[in-house]
């Protein structure tokens, strides 16, 4: 009798489609010499590290700038001074000084068209302020209303800027700058209190938002105090407006409106318009148009920099390539003298470039996202910092990290499989 036939059938092994056989293939060459691929990683995930990280900390300084910006303005204002003449003019001698008045602000009003709001301000400085028994030396302004959206005044919860009725008025409300309120109530709410300025009482109607203010004149506003400007003319009288300050309509030229402004102040006050120092101008409007293109400058020479380390990281890819590329004749051979198509030799040796940039360059996004985030958690304090601002990460910048990796490996695998390609498969058989 025979026995039994105790053999197991053999299992048989799935197929592989085209896709997974070559990514099985590129992953079998690459881990034939795992220390020259491991290379090429930790070369792709420093060059990606640090374009992540320089990209970031431009972006964080470009936000820290406009957020310091903003605190002087969001609407971009013109701030006038008033100077003296420095050129005769209609029979008068030069050297006259220039005062600005309540009729300046009509007249620019009716003849300048592309003025959206218009303010002036006075000020005083070492006031006393007081509040019971604790006395703090204060620089009050006298402004109208419109001051809260020219000037970026806004309050916090619970109180407000003084409106159209306190200027008509004259009532005595005062509004306090944040660091002015520490210094003077500590934790202790302001709005609704009675404070002494010159003596006479005022309420205290509203503190402003804590903000960071790069760009300033006469001083940080966190430091102010500021009445309505009929208030402040019935408590130290009138006197020229210190400053004048207006807002253009969107799209206007600002230069053309700058030049009515003169004229119009010229024609009242009888000097030349084209004399300079008879009126000081600070527009802060193409002053942030010349520090975005700025920042926008210095954002890309950082990109730059980032994608030269990025690019020593490809040419050190492609060279492996190169390498592995010439070990591989005769296989490279073999396979295209059975049918392999010369792209898809290509393809191959593209695909391992690509593999490599892209596990570099994910381990090296990774990294880079662990240290920004910690950073931000830091408790850093201080001028500096609030100047330089905390490193961000933000999709955009992502993005281009990506599309930069993805170029490095397109450039690094397009040489050597275009040599590979360009093989006799007889000569490349016949290869030790």
């Amino acid at each position: 009798m025979d026995n039994p036939r105790t053999d197991k059938p053999k299992t048989r092994q799935p197929r592989m489609g085209p896709t997974r056989q070559g990514l099985h293939l590129m992953w079998s060459q690459l881990g034939r010499r795992k220390s020259r691929p491991t290379s090429i990683l930790l070369a792709v995930c420093w060059g990606t590290f640090s374009m992540m990280l320089l990209l970031s900390f431009g972006e964080g300084l470009k936000r820290a700038m406009g957020q310091g910006r903003d605190g002087l303005s969001q609407a971009s204002p013109a701030i006038l001074w008033p100077g003296a003449t420095t050129k005769a003019w209609q029979g008068l001698k030069a050297g006259r000084p220039v005062r600005f008045e309540e009729q300046d602000l009509v007249a620019l009003r009716q003849s300048v068209p592309e003025l959206v709001e218009l303010a002036a301000e006075r000020s005083r400085r070492a006031i006393d302020l007081r509040w019971g028994a604790k006395s703090v030396s204060a620089h009050v302004k006298g402004a109208l209303p419109c001051f809260e959206r020219i000037r970026s005044h806004a309050p916090q919860r619970g109180g407000r800027f003084f409106n159209d009725l306190d200027q008509a008025e004259a009532r005595r409300v005062i509004f306090l700058g944040p660091a002015l309120q520490g210094r003077l109530f500590g934790d202790a709410p302001a709005v609704g209190q009675t404070v002494h300025l010159r003596g006479v009482p005022f309420t205290v109607v509203g503190t402003m938002v804590d903000k960071t203010q790069n760009n300033m004149y006469g001083g940080p506003d966190v430091e102010t105090a500021t009445i309505p400007l009929s208030t402040f003319e019935a408590l130290f009288g009138e006197e020229p407006y210190h400053n004048i300050l207006y807002t253009v309509v969107p799209g206007a030229d600002r230069a053309e409106v700058e030049k009515s402004v003169r004229q119009v102040i010229a024609r009242r006050q009888h000097f030349d318009p084209e004399d300079e120092s008879a009126i000081h101008v600070w527009d802060t409007g193409r002053g942030r148009r010349e520090e975005d293109a700025f920042m926008q400058g210095f954002q890309i020479f950082l990109g730059v920099v980032g994608a030269m380390t990025l690019l020593v990281a490809g040419v050190g890819l492609a060279n492996m390539l190169f390498v592995m590329v010439f070990r591989r004749t005769r296989e490279i051979g073999m396979q295209m003298a059975i049918g392999a198509q010369r792209r898809v030799v290509m393809a191959q040796v593209v695909g391992e470039s690509l593999m490599l940039a892209a596990l570099g360059g994910y381990l090296g996004i990774g990294i880079s996202w662990l240290v920004i985030e910690a950073v931000q958690r830091l408790p850093l304090k201080g001028e500096v910092f609030e100047f330089l601002g905390r490193p961000i990460l933000s999709p955009p910048l992502a993005a281009v990290t990506i599309l930069a990796l993805m170029g490095v490996g397109c450039f690094a695998g397009l040489l050597p499989a275009r040599r590979a390609a360009r093989l006799n498969p007889v000569e490349a058989l016949r290869h030790d």
